[in-house]
């Protein structure tokens, strides 16, 4: 047959030109719990989750990785490219804020592009469970997006992972529409190649959410697929991983350099237990972690057994569903990308961060197990009443993502150095986020330059012994760091805690001891 009648080849049902009806239950047949329209139920979610990210959206600092996205976007379009692409990373979520004329934006304006594509990809998910779990299902995912601790915390983050979530969402958009054979299939498979090309050229990390999308065809039946229905999935295969290929080519040089130095790759994890790399990669996803949680809403002994109900409810939506081929290659993404990312992580990086990518088909899951929980008439006074509770539950763990610091904040250390006097120097500092962040909040004015270790190579004692040959040192360490005994000898040592770091002070010529820093307490 020719290729251009693939199309008509593929026959939406009635049920998936809808919403889809809730499970029939003993005495109740097959029905629709109540329709919502798409378009409101994509405005409503992506409302909601927008407006949660916008609340705090500009409080906290920059940090580390934030503040070389700041850099990178205020340089040249030359220097962006080599930049990223020197470092392993693809350019293109760089170039949207570049393009956006984000150079030189304060954290809310920096961050805002961030908030709006996750709210874009929360109201997209609430779409697709909208067509696969009914009204219920799409309250459920809207909720479960906008809420989820993981998910505000890089929607607040000025880094490429909301533009992943987003070309992730509109790629699973485009696939559970051609699986339940949604008319046009053609756009379908459109939809579905600009998301997994997006997602792969957002971050390399969003290669693997891509692959496991695809490798869940194998649980759907592909074999039996109609003919017209594997050659669009054929193609927009095809096409995806032409794509991702020619991408990796220009990673491929920084890679290989990378592999070659004995910390590159991120191989300074090596160091870490595999145990605690494993926890903390989970506890950032599934384990619904909030980094540096101050407990303020939510007591930290509610978080596991919330963590677990989460779990439970992507289980209920597998089980329930494990006849239909949708919810069967959700679960690949959302059960074994987890899998796929600690094999990985024997040689490079596993970070919670880079497993986000499953969350979308996580959500879709786990709403799929809210509906058929409340689809028994009998059970759903009981059933809404627990779900309600897990609710309020995730609402407070989200309140307290909301509030707390999440990572360290430089703002207050550079205003120190500031207020203190330091002015015209060369500041010690024991790693590179240190110059980094504070290059970025000192002002210019200050003239700071910097001399920094690298602590995979360095010993400390290096800049120890910068600090004795030096009439007056500024040393900015990390708070665990301690001051040698040596060091106090003939000369004037002070130190300035700051939570992580600590500000130092070596004087041995005490006439150049800025005025601000006179009858400081003394280290002995």
């Amino acid at each position: 047959m020719p290729a251009g009648r693939a199309d008509a080849m593929i026959v939406p049902t009635r049920e998936d030109t809808d919403i889809a009806t809730s499970p029939p239950t003993p005495g109740h047949p097959a029905r629709k719990p109540f329709a919502l329209a798409p378009l409101p139920v994509f405005l409503a979610a992506f409302a909601l989750c927008l407006v949660i990210r916008l609340s705090t959206l500009g409080h906290l600092g920059l940090w580390f990785d934030e503040t070389i996205t700041a850099d990178v976007i205020a340089g040249s379009w030359r220097d962006l490219v080599a930049d990223r692409l020197a470092n392993g990373h693809f350019p293109t979520y760089f170039a949207l804020l570049k393009m956006l004329g984000l150079a030189g934006a304060d954290e809310f304006w920096l961050r805002l592009p961030s908030a709006i594509l996750d709210s874009l990809a929360g109201g997209l998910i609430a779409l697709v469970a909208l067509r696969l779990s009914g009204g219920i299902g799409a309250v459920a995912a809207a909720v479960l997006y906008a809420l989820y601790p993981a998910l505000i915390q890089y929607g607040q983050e000025a880094r490429p992972y909301a533009l992943m979530l987003a070309f992730i969402a509109l790629a699973i958009t485009g696939q559970i529409g051609l699986l339940t054979r949604r008319a046009p299939p053609r756009r379908q498979a459109i939809l579905a190649t600009i998301g997994t090309i997006g997602a792969a050229l957002a971050m390399p990390a969003g290669i693997v959410s891509v692959a496991m999308q695809h490798f869940g065809l194998l649980a759907c039946g592909f074999r039996r697929f109609e003919p017209a229905e594997k050659r669009l999935w054929i193609r927009h295969i095809a096409v995806t991983w032409a794509a991702i290929l020619a991408a990796a080519l220009c990673l491929l040089p920084a890679i290989l350099d990378q592999a070659a130095k004995p910390v590159g790759l991120m191989k300074w994890q090596s160091r870490i237990p595999s145990a605690f790399r494993i926890r903390e990669a989970f506890g950032e996803t599934y384990g619904l972690a909030v980094p540096r949680d101050l407990h303020r809403f939510l007591p930290e002994e509610w978080t596991a057994p919330l963590a677990l109900a989460l779990l439970a409810l992507m289980a209920i939506g597998l089980i329930a569903n494990r006849q239909r081929a949708p919810h069967r290659m959700l679960a690949v993404s959302a059960f074994l990308t987890p899998l796929v990312f600690l094999a990985l992580g024997a040689f490079s990086a596993s970070a919670g961060r880079y497993l986000i990518g499953m969350l979308p088909a996580a959500i879709l899951l786990a709403a799929a197990g809210v509906a058929a929980l409340l689809a028994d008439r009998g059970m759903r006074l009981a059933v809404g009443a627990t779900l309600a509770l897990l609710a309020a539950g995730l609402l407070l763990q989200a309140l307290d993502m909301l509030v707390s610091p999440r990572k360290f904040d430089w703002r207050p250390v550079a205003a120190l150095l500031h207020e203190k006097g330091v002015r015209d120097t060369t500041i010690l500092a024991d790693a590179p986020p240190i110059e980094k962040a504070l290059r970025h909040y000192a002002p210019a004015s200050d003239h700071l330059a910097f001399e920094t270790l690298d602590p995979d190579t360095d010993p400390i004692a290096m800049l120890w012994a910068k600090a004795a040959d030096r009439p007056i040192a500024f040393l900015v360490l990390g708070a665990y760091q301690t001051i040698p005994a040596a060091i106090a000898r003939d000369a004037t040592v002070c130190a300035f805690p700051l939570g992580d770091v600590q500000l130092v002070m070596v004087a041995r010529d005490a006439a150049l001891i800025p005025l601000a820093m006179q009858g400081c307490t003394r280290v002995e």
